[in-house]
């Protein structure tokens, strides 16, 4: 049949030559594409992508702008970069493949991923937060920190504890020694860790550690039953521990001022309280007052404390720019230790006269205008400064409506609404009001108001220390 002599012919050939496996000769011939630009190379596939990217720049012919360094990595279309550390042969790049060349700076594709393992691992490695070193070990130290201030509060309460109900039978020696040496011991390490370890954190921690060590010591150290003495040594204690950590440390000039300018404060108040024997709202009362007026004369103080202030004596005309910068940044710390400091003391004492004086409605509308006051002195445009006066108005606002309606005959539905109000306003002012800002007539408004409040307050302390009616028993002879 002739089909089958057609087939019979097919059946018998051979292929010629034998099948040799394929031959890796180490090389990849790759095209490399740089915008416009394209060439075709050879490239070892033993040999790390960074090692290759140089030689691939030169033959592209790469510009650089200015002679400035810029790095560059190779990719594959649709994919991400290739790992420089890795070879040609290792991410599977044959012969014929397809490379980009881009700089650093140009953003490249998200890797498509073919297991929903590595999907759910990169999308958790994309919204992570940075776990590297140097983040990890300012976690660590932070803790550190937490844990040692933490330590330090509770041991300080139950010193105080167990003198207020030792009744006499303390042990006072041994008690203050270990005190002032812990203190002392903390103002050394503080040196150390802020001059030679060059740690700011460590440093002012230690620093507040040490304060807070001698202010219990020379609360212990008074003997006889809880007064104002007791008060008075501490915050002397205190004041000058902070002034001498601040220069031997030399970091934390804000916080430790505004530690010395509260510990001055409480003295001065507790000095007041020894010699005169005055009641508490009306010691509190008055040094609030005290620490409200002399905030608008920080500024001055701040100005004369870092050395800006012009002196006649100099016989220099303008200033080298050097030293007037430091003076400035100094001046501007010191400001701020001021004014924080001020206006700590002025909650505090607010505070103290609403809980001492409740449910006078002389000492609920003193905190309530010390709290306005100090609010509405938050609209300075330094961050810190900000922070710290709304803290303090919002502690003393918070302070005497708790205060007005435990101890005040307050139906609780009247309470819930005002509660509903307070919060209402605080989330508006948190978010509506920096899309809102306010108008040169509120600023202007808001400037009176502070000033009004100051004003108001003069008399309503007077009514506070009895002066109206200590008045009313003077007779004119």
């Amino acid at each position: 049949m002739p089909g089958r002599a057609d087939l019979a012919i097919f059946l018998v050939i051979r292929p010629e030559g034998s099948l040799l496996p394929a031959i890796d000769t180490g090389m990849r011939r790759v095209a490399v594409h740089w915008g416009t630009a394209a060439v075709d190379i050879t490239l070892p596939a033993e040999v790390p992508v960074a090692a290759l990217i140089p030689s691939v720049v030169d033959l592209l012919g790469v510009d650089h702008s200015d002679h400035e360094a810029a790095r560059y990595r190779l990719s594959v279309p649709g994919a991400s970069r290739l790992d420089p550390s890795m070879t040609l042969a290792q991410q599977d790049i044959g012969d014929g493949a397809l490379l980009l060349l881009s700089r650093s700076g140009a953003p490249l594709p998200a890797p498509r991923h073919f297991d929903v393992a590595e999907v759910v691992s990169a999308a958790l490695d994309a919204t992570a937060t940075p776990n590297g070193g140097g983040a990890r070990a300012r976690a660590v130290r932070l803790i550190g920190v937490v844990a040692a201030m933490l330590f330090t509060g509770a041991g300080g309460l139950a010193i105080v504890r167990n003198t207020l109900h030792a009744n006499g039978e303390r042990d006072v020696t041994a008690t203050v020694i270990a005190l002032a040496a812990a203190g002392a011991l903390a103002l050394v390490l503080a040196a150390i860790a802020h001059r030679r370890c060059r740690d700011q954190t460590a440093g002012l921690a230690l620093s507040v550690i040490a304060t807070a060590s001698m202010a219990m010591a020379g609360f212990v150290a008074v003997p006889g039953a809880f007064g104002a003495s007791d008060v008075l040594l501490a915050a002397a204690a205190a004041g000058v521990t902070a002034v001498v950590a601040m220069r031997v440390s030399g970091c934390g000039t804000v916080p430790l001022t505004a530690i010395s300018v509260c510990a001055v404060v409480i003295a001065v108040a507790g000095l007041v309280g020894v010699l005169g024997a005055a009641p508490l709202r009306v010691v509190a009362s008055a040094a609030a007052l005290i620490c409200v007026c002399l905030l608008p004369v920080a500024a001055r103080a701040s100005i004369a404390l870092a050395g800006l202030s012009p002196r006649l004596e100099t016989a220099e005309t303008e200033p080298r720019y050097a030293r007037t910068r430091s003076r400035a940044v100094h001046a501007d710390r010191w400001l701020t230790g001021l004014l924080a400091g001020l206006s700590i003391s002025a909650a505090a004492g607010a505070a103290a006269t609403v809980l001492a004086g409740a449910p006078r409605l002389s000492c609920t509308a003193f905190g309530t205008l010390t709290g306005a006051l100090l609010l509405l002195r938050a609209r300075c445009g330094d961050v810190r400064r900000m922070l710290v006066f709304a803290i303090g108005g919002i502690s003393v606002s918070a302070t005497t409506f708790g205060v007005a309606a435990t101890r005040a005959t307050v139906p609780g539905p009247w309470i819930a609404a005002a509660t509903t109000l307070a919060v209402a306003a605080a989330m508006y002012f948190g978010w509506a009001g920096p899309a809102r800002p306010a108008s040169p007539v509120l600023r202007a408004g808001a400037g009176l108001l502070e000033w009004l409040a100051l004003a108001a307050m003069v008399p309503l302390t007077c009514w506070i220390c009895g002066l109206y009616a200590a008045a009313r028993g003077w007779t004119l002879t």
